[in-house]
């Protein structure tokens, strides 16, 4: 799989259902993606933040916020370098 360049190349790859890892992609990487996507797409977390009791709202809110102040473009070229991490990491095809 040659390496993606562009954020919407990366978006569209991880997305489409037929590309499937060989091993689990654990969910800490999952949400490491979410919040860059939230990032470059939404900017800075404009939500309140879920009570701790609600586990995955509040880990979708705390990985995002993790990101506050990132650029668009920084944010879109760190969604970019995971996709292809995880391509080779999880063997994704």
């Amino acid at each position: 799989m040659p390496e993606l360049k562009s954020f919407d190349e990366a978006v569209k790859f991880i997305s489409d259902k037929n590309h499937k890892p060989a091993k689990t992609v654990p969910n800490d990487r999952k949400l490491a993606l979410y919040g860059l996507f939230k990032q470059a797409k939404v900017g800075d977390v404009n939500i309140s933040q879920p009570w701790a009791i609600n586990l995955e709202a509040r880990a979708k809110y705390d990985v995002w916020a993790k990101h506050k102040g990132m650029s668009t473009e920084d944010a879109e070229a760190a969604y970019v370098k995971e996709v292809n991490a995880q391509i080779v990491d999880f063997e994704i095809s």
